[in-house]
């Protein structure tokens, strides 16, 4: 796991009011094989997200967690941080939470990865906050003994790079290629495009990949995006150095590399 060590405030207008780039993004979570990174929101009640982290570990409730699998891991600090962050807006807002508007309301990322507590293989879950706000409705991108890289947030440099192009690009690619052909895209041409972008696509051989190469793919993933927001004419809103964390099935808990 990979993150920058940025994070943005914003003003009560949305503009950006200050962008810290000394930031504790990765935790491990107690001497778990667990390990969470986060992204979006950059704060709750006046405290970091790490804060939030260390409270839902110390709870008497939760001296369990190591005996846990990983997803009810997860669905427990879904059911935590949820709580703290609606409680945090309804603050902010006046308003009871469902009364808040939509666009005011925001997200908080956390990306858990690690281990359960008996197993040997590897599992990725994405809980978003207040979007995953069922009951076990956090997503889990990689179950056990399925392995691949996934990229969140500010990743649209990362997009581009290995795919081709970005989402975006690719709605005003389909919107200029249909107002030239006068009509919408058939599946056939969908296909076809498809294809074509398929085999323009960087690809990636993680079977097998030994850790350290893991590592180092990680970085270089981070730091090119870094490398995007330093010198693009955009806020630096990624930015400060890359921070990893990893842990495997021989491990004793989740490290966090400098």
């Amino acid at each position: 796991m990979a993150v920058d060590s940025a994070i943005t405030t914003f003003d009560s207008d949305g503009a950006i009011s200050k962008v810290f780039v000394d930031a504790d993004k990765i935790f491990r979570l107690k001497e778990m094989r667990v390990g969470i990174a986060t992204y979006g929101v950059a704060s709750l009640h006046g405290r970091t997200i790490g804060s939030f982290i260390r409270e839902f570990t110390a709870d008497v409730s939760n001296a369990d967690l190591d005996e846990l699998a990983l997803a009810d891991v997860v669905e427990r600090l879904r059911r935590f941080v949820t709580s703290y962050y609606k409680s945090d807006l309804e603050h902010i807002h006046s308003l009871p939470f469902d009364q808040i508007p939509e666009n005011k309301k925001g997200h908080l990322g956390l990306i858990v990865g690690g281990f359960s507590s008996d197993s040997l293989q590897s599992e990725l879950w994405e809980i978003i906050v207040p979007v995953h706000s069922a009951e076990n409705s956090a997503l889990q991108h990689f179950g056990p003994g399925i392995f691949g890289c996934r990229w969140f947030a500010l990743a649209t440099p990362i997009e581009r790079y290995a795919n081709a192009l970005d989402p975006l690009l690719s709605v005003k690619f389909r919107i200029i290629i249909e107002e030239l052909l006068g009509r919408e895209l058939t599946d056939e041409d969908k296909e076809k495009f498809g294809a074509a972008i398929e085999e323009c696509r960087y690809r990636f051989n993680f079977a097998g990949m030994p850790i350290q190469s893991g590592i180092d793919c990680a970085r270089f993933l981070v730091d090119f995006v870094l490398g995007h927001y330093r010198f693009a004419e955009t806020h630096p809103i990624v930015g400060g150095k890359a921070k990893i964390g990893v842990v495997t099935y021989d491990q004793n808990a989740f490290r966090i590399l400098e």
